[in-house]
């Protein structure tokens, strides 16, 4: 196996367990509300959420680590946080102790997310990046389908279901544990720190596509950018952008991915939780489905056109549901669209995140981007608690206004096409203010 696509695969495997541990508690939700006796919106919310508010805490303070200490070693140690939180939550005897094991697995997820976009790009050939780090998201929708269907499967345990399958999750977090250990460092990091020797060790038997001339412009520009530089200049400009985007993307989701059985019971779809997961496990198979299209295609058209189409649509489709009262049936053939889409474009933001950022800061610049998606997860998981027991139409009003703002942000804001480069070439040139072709730099 190539070593580039063996890290994503692995890189990939934390995505799994991400969408996995994310999406249990959806499907599990009404079970561990009999367990505690709640049946309150608000804590049905932060049981939801807590998990994406450790992912922000882990993704914005933890992401420094990645490119201090190297991305090997928190692709390794993050696991380790994330088998002990599991642990935790699995044995809760109390909402505070769910509460603490979520927010520890979230930390750990948070961490995971920042340093293996990061790796990915810096082992993926120019051509193939935008597929390989796409797979992030194949292999999360995956985590996501198989967490429904697990939960559907134990409940012959009645109440206590939810517990085994917490427990479930551990089993592919060791294993990827050990074989993460034989992977090597990014050698664009160790250029960075200065072994030029060791990196080009590791590029002689990858298929990065790495030159010594890479890693030698990857040394000189070490000391040109510090963490601090993502908060000022052209570079404040596209972490905002990608920041934002990606927190409205996550809200604009987020009923799809995070409330399905809700929302189709209250639709009227179906009454049963068994149906209801099952159900859910359907929309997310279109999921994966829109995450290979995007994955497929964003090397072939971009990552500008995939944004504006599929966001674009979303919102047509989220205004169809505020004028028209359509049947359940038409209902879920409209979700089923939008979770298609929303995979088909979920992608974008978090591609530039780990694209346009130099090497120095590349970690925290993608701790930035996923702390977005944990706090939007953390807001909206809230939020959309309390609108669910309200009304639907509100939610449709305000993903509305979030696609409509993304749909600005990609063509206006950030408006970089960044296919078939390297890595190096677009952080240099979306840093410039011409292009060596007199363009503007965000137009390449």
């Amino acid at each position: 196996m190539r070593l580039s696509s063996k890290v994503a695969i692995l890189a990939g495997m934390g995505g799994f367990l991400d969408g996995y541990d994310l999406i249990v508690i959806s499907g599990a939700i009404s079970l561990v509300g009999k367990t505690f006796s709640t049946t309150s919106s608000q804590v049905t919310g932060l049981m939801i959420g807590m998990a994406f508010l450790g992912g922000f805490f882990g993704s914005i303070l933890l992401s420094r680590l990645v490119d201090t200490y190297g991305r090997k070693m928190m692709f390794v140690l993050d696991l380790f946080l994330f088998v002990g939180g599991t642990l935790i939550a699995s044995l809760a005897v109390n909402v505070p102790m769910l509460f603490v094991g979520r927010f520890l697995t979230g930390l750990a997820i948070g961490v995971d997310l920042a340093v293996s976009w990061t790796l990915v790009a810096e082992f993926a050939p120019k051509e193939r990046r935008g597929f390989l780090l796409s797979l992030q998201f194949i292999l999360w929708g995956i985590g996501a389908l198989v967490s429904f269907l697990v939960v559907d499967a134990f409940l012959f345990l009645g109440s206590e279901a939810w517990r085994a399958a917490f427990l479930v999750g551990l089993i592919p977090a060791i294993v990827v544990l050990v074989i993460r250990r034989s992977i090597p460092e990014s050698p664009r990091w160790l250029a960075s720190k200065g072994n030029i020797e060791e990196a080009e060790k590791i590029i002689k038997n990858s298929d990065s596509g790495i030159s010594t001339e890479m890693l030698t412009a990857v040394h000189s520009s070490t000391n040109q950018y510090k963490w601090s530089a993502l908060f000022s200049g052209k570079l404040m400009r596209l972490v905002v952008g990608v920041f934002i985007s990606t927190f409205l993307a996550f809200f604009l989701t987020a009923p799809i991915n995070l409330y399905t059985p809700e929302v189709l019971t209250t639709v009227g779809l179906t009454g049963s939780l068994n149906i209801s997961l099952l159900g859910s496990a359907f929309v997310w198979v279109f999921n994966i489905i829109g995450f290979i299209v995007g994955g497929l295609l964003i090397d072939k058209i971009g990552r500008r056109p995939i944004g504006v189409i599929a966001f674009g649509v979303m919102t047509l489709i989220l205004v169809t549901l505020l004028v028209f009262a359509v049947p359940p049936g038409l209902f879920f053939v409209l979700w089923i669209c939008m979770e298609f889409l929303g995979a088909f474009g979920a992608s974008v933001t978090w591609t530039w995140a780990s694209e346009l950022f130099p090497t120095t800061i590349r970690g925290f610049a993608m701790g930035v981007n996923s702390s977005a998606n944990r706090l939007s997860g953390f807001v909206s998981s809230y939020i959309i608690a309390l609108i669910l027991s309200q009304s639907l139409k509100l939610l449709y009003i305000s993903g509305i206004g979030a696609g409509l703002i993304i749909i600005f942000i990609v063509i206006v804001v950030i408006n970089v096409e960044s296919k078939g480069k390297a890595l190096e070439d677009i952080s240099e040139r979306s840093l410039s203010p011409v292009d060596t072709e007199g363009n503007e730099s965000g137009n390449f």
